[in-house]
């Protein structure tokens, strides 16, 4: 039964260690150490002085859109 208890435990930490920690000033997906300041998470300092981002986006990956948007234009 403790065996059976631990394991369910473990399950659960790891399903909310998987959810991604989010800068609460801009919202961006925190992939480094945060700034912390009064429980809040942020992704940096500028961030938690409250702005603007000072963040160095490079550990992101690029997406890169190729095609052609088109608009609705709506008719008179």
């Amino acid at each position: 039964m403790y065996a059976e208890s631990n394991n369910l435990q473990s399950k659960e930490s790891k399903s909310i260690r998987k959810k991604p920690l989010r800068c609460a000033n801009c919202d961006i997906e925190i992939l480094w150490s945060a700034t912390v300041v009064q429980e809040q998470a942020y992704c940096c300092t500028g961030c938690a002085a409250g702005g603007p981002c000072s963040c160095d986006y490079s550990l992101y990956r690029s997406v890169s859109i190729s095609g052609v948007i088109h608009y609705d234009i709506e008719s008179e």
